[in-house]
């Protein structure tokens, strides 16, 4: 139904004095988007935006159009409100996505997941074919390395090799002569070291925020079977995971740059935990899909009197 704006929305997009706050130099009428995943095609930007979110990512997007994952790849654990997925970044390719941007003349914010074709003999230039196709159409760029249906995220992430691509977009970026923030998009299941040394890497190479974060590996101790599944753990587990990763970072960079926090919040107080652990704005996905979009509208109330609870005129106080 968001393919023809018919979702059930506000009117506007949600607009509070104390929850206006920015990522870098981008202005948000509040603190909440939805992450890439749930529009992957740019089918449903206009509907998405009327349900009061600030900030959209599209995508991932890939140079060529692929498939997925061979189904059953999404699993629904109702009881604990969680997903499992392996979609496999399944999505219509950056030439098709790359049109549909062109057209999209409404407001708010655009950002692009940028990922590479599961067969893909050089990834990094897969990066900077989809940037080349769709990057002048984005608010942001959010690159997905750390995604559990990636195969070869692991070799991406190593210093050197991201170290390599960070410096070949910086260069794209000059040729095409636009300069769109970068975001780095991180796995709850980097070991402490490897996390700080991905954020020195990023940081010295130009990345401009990160998005803390991706789904995890991991699983909860439980007899349900359905946890023996392969993919990305959603929900409520991975909240305390994510916030942890969103600490750190937020810690290692002295709060230098913007932080998207995301994985696991259902609530106004989880929000507000993200917020003081130390991001700048938020993402929803899985509650959405048990709670539906209505719960845009209670969160952002519900932290607007959290704020005023707490005393601060602003969230970026918080």
């Amino acid at each position: 139904m968001t393919e023809w704006g018919l979702f059930p929305f506000n009117t506007t997009q949600i607009s509070q004095p104390n929850l206006k706050t920015q990522l870098g130099k981008i202005q948000l009428t509040n603190p909440l988007g939805i992450p890439a995943g749930l529009d992957k095609n740019a089918t449903s930007i206009k509907g998405l935006f009327k349900t009061g979110i600030s900030f959209l990512e599209l995508g991932t997007v890939t140079p060529f159009p692929q498939a997925g994952n061979d189904k059953p790849r999404l699993f629904r654990i109702a009881s604990s409100h969680e997903l499992i997925n392996r979609m496999g970044l399944n999505n219509h390719g950056a030439k098709t996505i790359g049109k549909k941007l062109k057209q999209w003349s409404g407001n708010g914010i655009i950002g692009l997941s940028v990922g590479y074709n599961k067969n893909s003999n050089d990834p990094i230039q897969d990066f900077l074919d989809v940037i080349t196709e769709c990057g002048g159409c984005a608010d942001y760029l959010a690159l997905n390395l750390s995604s559990p249906s990636g195969n070869r995220n692991f070799e991406l992430s190593t210093p050197e090799n991201l170290s390599t691509l960070l410096q070949k977009i910086s260069l794209k970026q000059k040729d095409l002569g636009f300069d769109k923030p970068l975001y780095l998009k991180l796995s709850p299941d980097y070991e402490p070291t490897q996390l700080n040394e991905i954020i020195s890497v990023s940081l010295d190479g130009g990345v401009n925020g990160f998005i803390a974060t991706n789904s995890t590996i991991s699983r909860p101790v439980s007899n349900n079977p359905i946890y023996q599944e392969r993919g990305g753990l959603t929900g409520p587990y991975l909240f305390e995971i994510s916030t942890k990763t969103l600490a750190q970072v937020y810690a290692q960079t002295k709060g230098s740059v913007p932080i998207i926090g995301v994985g696991g919040i259902s609530t106004a107080e989880d929000a507000y935990t993200k917020i003081k652990a130390g991001a700048s704005a938020l993402q929803l996905y899985t509650a959405i899909c048990y709670q539906g979009t209505g719960l845009i509208k209670k969160i952002c109330s519900g932290l607007s009197l959290l704020l005023e609870k707490d005393g601060y005129s602003n969230i970026t106080e918080a």
